[in-house]
């Protein structure tokens, strides 16, 4: 679950899969011929901060979500997988339509940046229960 080029790789085609290429730059903020690939996708970017123990409920992103842990230690888990420990610069990436969660670690806070595209929706699910919160995370 924690590629950054795997989630890098995915943004860029969530993002470029409807694309607009702009004329080269040829030299006014670049050296040699440069071209950009811009996409007409809407994205929501949100930075979530976490207390110590703090967690959302199961949620569902009808078109996948990136997470960047900006500080601290963030826990989460795919219906199904193990939970994950991330650290400060560490992602992670939820496919569309995935059971999941995310939160701070029991003893330490977190900031998480998270992008997901803004036209699907997010489905609430039941609450993180204390048991699968507490489960041995992988790093």
């Amino acid at each position: 679950m924690r590629r950054p080029l795997f989630c890098l790789a995915v943004c860029a085609a969530l993002f470029l899969s409807a694309q607009e290429k702009q004329p080269a730059d040829q030299g006014a903020n670049s050296t040699g011929a440069v071209h950009r690939l811009e996409s007409n996708i809407r994205v929501r970017a949100a930075r979530i901060s976490f207390e110590p123990g703090s967690r959302t409920k199961w949620h569902v992103h009808e078109r996948g979500q990136v997470l960047l842990c900006e500080e601290g230690v963030a826990r989460t888990q795919v219906q199904g997988h193990p939970v994950q420990e991330l650290h400060t610069g560490e992602t992670a990436y939820v496919p569309g339509g995935v059971p999941h969660w995310h939160g701070a670690a029991a003893g330490q806070a977190t900031t998480l940046f998270s992008v997901d595209v803004s036209a699907g929706q997010t489905k609430w699910q039941n609450a993180v229960t204390d048991a699968e919160y507490s489960a041995g995370a992988k790093r």
